[in-house]
């Protein structure tokens, strides 16, 4: 064996380059093909720093990628091999990593999880594949070419964002637990749910392929697991595992007969066609107890390009499916009176009334919160939003005591974690807390993992944003917040202000504006957003349409003072920036 296909050991893991994988004493963990690679590289280089340029080179030879790529494949390494002590893998600022763990090279193979044991089946819901070894046991060459070749190249599994500086992927977090449902044949209705099922029941029927033989099925069937897997992170939504829903691939069911017999409230399809010039998918999301459809939406893309977007169609089809949801979700529990909530419904109602922006609506979300957590102390989602609230007040001036409130802000999250730490809105809230607080670079950490958990949630997006605005990273704020707007359109007001500031202090006014009236136009606008919207107008020499948007900001508040206006905004030429026009504005 050459010393390229030696298996390494250090500590209690072994690295297998001949079968691509890393194992954990008896069991396998899935890392993406590039973070394995990543690993394999700095594995083979221990006791030596390695520089980024170095790294990038070996794994990305030929290819222009962001640091973020490799900094992401760093923060899955350390995940997989729990090193957030950074033992095994340390950083070095400003020059690279090191692989500081004792590493034994061995010819003998790692003993694999047995076929059928609870390693073996995780590792292949995991992979989406019931045979594991069909692509984690193909040594790295074959495995690319592989990968290139089947459709895996548009759904596969990996998620890498579009962004110059925002770089995540989707094989972070711990696989979850599969809804294993047979499908019963006498199920009278669709079951509500409960305290004690709060996950909404979601089946993602396979996907058909149009105007093809049914040779080419894969590439169709390969888009169905993967969304199944991105659906899969959201806490909130219960999806079927392929397994379950596989069996109606390509039968005309009524929706009704479909919620019946597997269980769910809801059901996505989709169809793919594929010519020469383009790839065509279209994807609805239909209630099944009413046969309504809530919600559909098309994705196009070139042939040629689709490798470069293979994993961006896929986040905003579950993005904007989850959105969809959320929405659909809260507007039953608004028509429902309030003595027949429960936990979900409560948090539900919650949610709907902060994004109302009132002093009187965020008070009495906090009290549908405190009734969520009173009924269930172990539902991470009540402190969530117990949480946002205080951000909310803070952020609005709502409350006399900010420093009290950011604290329980902060204290609200860790308890969110400590009951699932594996929810991203509650790594969100954690920091965004942070940001208020000043603690960006805590801030940045909590945000990162959140959308490692889930790179599909526009939160998490927005919330990375909120803390690149404050530290002075604007391209990288902006890039962070469109992606949020794309993923939701309805994007609360607090991260349009945002977006829309990022595009000022960036010099692109226009933008901002429009950012801006967008708020106003849709009655989510604060006296903030009045206020900016007033300040870029008169920075661009708009007399009138400045002395509009700041007679609403008096009306709004007469008492308006910019003395703490930006005071977030850790670059002293930002804040002066927005206090220069503030003050041409007439404050």
């Amino acid at each position: 064996m050459t010393r390229a296909h030696k298996i390494l050991r250090f500590g209690r893991f072994t690295l297998d380059p001949n079968k691509a994988n890393l194992c954990d004493e008896a069991s396998q963990l899935p890392l993406r093909p590039k973070v394995f690679d990543v690993l394999l590289y700095l594995a083979h280089h221990p006791g030596r720093v390695v520089t980024k340029d170095e790294l990038i080179e070996a794994v990305w030879p030929g290819i222009f990628v962001t640091d973020n790529s490799l900094v992401q494949c760093i923060s899955d390494i350390r995940a997989a091999l729990e090193d957030d002590s950074q033992a095994i893998l340390k950083t070095v600022a400003r020059r690279g990593y090191l692989f500081a763990a004792p590493v034994d090279e061995i010819e003998q193979a790692p003993i694999q999880p047995r076929s059928g044991t609870p390693d073996a089946r995780r590792e292949d819901r995991a992979s989406g594949n019931s045979d594991a070894g069909l692509v984690a046991g193909l040594p790295t060459a074959v495995g690319a070419n592989f990968w290139q070749r089947s459709w895996a190249w548009l759904a596969a599994g990996a998620t890498v964002v579009v962004a110059v500086w925002v770089s995540v992927h989707m094989w972070f977090a711990r696989p979850a637990v599969d809804a294993e449902v047979a499908a019963p044949s006498g199920s009278a209705a669709v079951p509500e749910v409960t305290p004690n099922a709060r996950r909404l029941p979601i089946a993602v029927l396979p996907f058909v392929t149009l105007g093809a033989p049914s040779s080419e099925d894969y590439f169709a069937d390969g888009l169905t697991e993967d969304i199944i897997s991105a659906l899969r992170r959201f806490a909130e939504l219960s999806v079927l595992s392929p397994k379950t829903v596989f069996p109606y691939k390509g039968k005309a069911l009524r929706p009704e007969d479909i919620g019946r017999d597997l269980k769910v409230r809801y059901f996505v399809e989709g169809t793919v066609r594929r010519t020469p010039e383009r790839v065509r998918i279209a994807v609805r999301l239909t209630d099944a107890s009413l046969g309504t459809l809530l919600w559909a939406d098309q994705y196009d893309a070139e042939p040629g390009g689709i490798f470069a977007i293979q994993d961006n169609i896929t986040r905003h089809i579950t993005g904007a499916l989850a959105v969809g949801l959320t929405n659909v979700e809260q507007a039953r529990a608004a028509a429902k009176p309030p003595s027949s909530l429960e936990t979900y419904d409560l948090v539900l109602r919650g949610r709907d009334l902060m994004s109302r922006l009132t002093r009187s609506a965020n008070s009495n979300a906090r009290t549908m919160f405190e009734r969520a957590a009173e009924l269930d102390p172990n539902y991470a989602a009540a402190y969530v939003g117990l949480g946002r609230v205080d951000l909310i007040a803070v952020a609005l001036g709502w409350t006399p005591d900010p420093a009290g409130a950011l604290q329980r802000a902060e204290s609200f999250a860790r308890k969110a974690i400590s009951i699932d730490e594996f929810n991203p809105a509650a790594h969100v809230l954690l920091g965004r807390a942070y940001s208020r607080l000043g603690e960006y670079d805590r801030a940045l950490e909590a945000l990162r993992r959140a959308m490692a958990l889930n790179p599909s949630d526009p939160d998490s997006y927005a919330g990375l944003g909120d803390s690149l605005l404050w530290t002075g990273d604007l391209e990288a704020a902006i890039t962070a917040l469109e992606m949020a707007v794309q993923l939701d359109p309805k994007l609360p007001g607090g991260d349009l202000f945002n977006l829309g500031t990022a595009y000022f202090l960036a010099g692109r006014g226009a933008d901002a504006v429009r950012v801006f009236e967008r708020t106003v136009a849709r009655n989510d606008s604060t006296v903030f957003i009045h206020a900016m919207l007033a300040a870029v107008h008169a920075d661009a020499g708009r007399k009138d349409e400045s002395e509009r948007a700041a007679a609403e900001v008096r009306r709004r508040n007469p008492f308006f003072d910019l003395t703490d206006f930006g005071s977030l905004l850790r670059n002293p030429a930002h804040r002066q920036k927005i206090v220069s026009a503030l003050q041409k504005a007439g404050f």
